[in-house]
């Protein structure tokens, strides 16, 4: 899906994608990007590091748990490359 400011016209249009991230026993979060797994401190440095890296992508953080990474790994969201 593909957002456009309704604002500025000119500006491309926004890709979105979902990041699905864990809280590690260390305090880390952890965090599946373009099938790669990133480290961060916080969930705001995870977001500062998704905006400079992709800034033409909107993304929806989701929490991956116990009870809900079998099913995300099913899907296969954790080997998606982005391409």
């Amino acid at each position: 899906m593909t957002y456009s400011s309704p604002q500025n016209q000119d500006l491309p249009a926004l890709t979105e994608r979902k990041v699905y991230w864990q809280a590690e026993p260390t305090g880390d979060y952890s965090a599946c990007v373009a099938g790669q797994v990133e480290m961060f401190r916080d969930l705001h440095e995870m977001r500062i590091y998704l905006s400079m890296t992709y800034p033409d992508t909107a993304f929806e953080l989701v929490e991956v748990t116990e009870d809900t990474w079998q099913d995300f790994y099913d899907q296969g969201v954790f080997f998606d490359d982005w391409s």
